[in-house]
């Protein structure tokens, strides 16, 4: 069986941002992980490890809202829906696609001028790693677009005719 050919924007998606989230979490892990290991061994703790675990998690997080979805790994009750007849089926998927799309456009619309008003007052993090907090606030945006771009895909798949949720993007086995 031939596989499809993946969009520049699924393999953009699947290459550099998840390698970014990724490397982000790992980078999360071992400062939390290096945190802990300090505090039980040496009795020493740093003030930035904290906020920096949370920052790292936060960007890795929200880059990977798209292509979570894209790859089928968000949480799906299909139960209800899988009971319904083609119709009333296909009108859940819209229902559902319309949510997803009003829900990405609210959060980004929302997160947008927070990270303006950061940005103008110049806030900076609380520990001495002086990160201005707009350049943390900046994931949530960036994640809303990566999220709502995805919503769009299936929009498109449902006008097709498609399920938008099965044929939105590549599943967990072809990763």
């Amino acid at each position: 069986m031939r596989k499809a050919k993946r969009s520049l924007w699924d393999r953009f998606e699947s290459g550099p941002v998840l390698a970014i989230a990724s490397v982000l979490f790992v980078a999360s892990t071992l400062v939390m992980l290096s945190e802990g290991i300090n505090r039980s061994t040496r009795d020493i703790s740093f003030f930035w490890a904290e906020e920096s675990v949370r920052f790292l998690m936060i960007w890795a997080f929200f880059l990977t809202l798209g292509a979570a979805g894209r790859h089928g790994l968000h949480i799906r009750t299909e139960m209800l829906v899988d009971a319904m007849g083609p119709r009333v089926r296909r009108a859940m998927h819209l229902g559902a696609v319309l949510a997803g799309l009003g829900f990405t456009a609210v959060l980004f619309g929302a997160s947008f001028p927070q990270l303006v008003r950061y940005y103008t007052m110049g806030m900076m993090s609380e520990s001495n790693l002086d990160i201005p907090q707009w350049v943390v606030f900046c994931a949530m945006p960036l994640g809303a677009a990566l999220w709502f771009g995805y919503y769009v895909r299936c929009l498109v798949s449902w006008i097709r005719g498609e399920d938008p949720f099965t044929s939105a993007g590549v599943t967990g086995s072809e990763l």
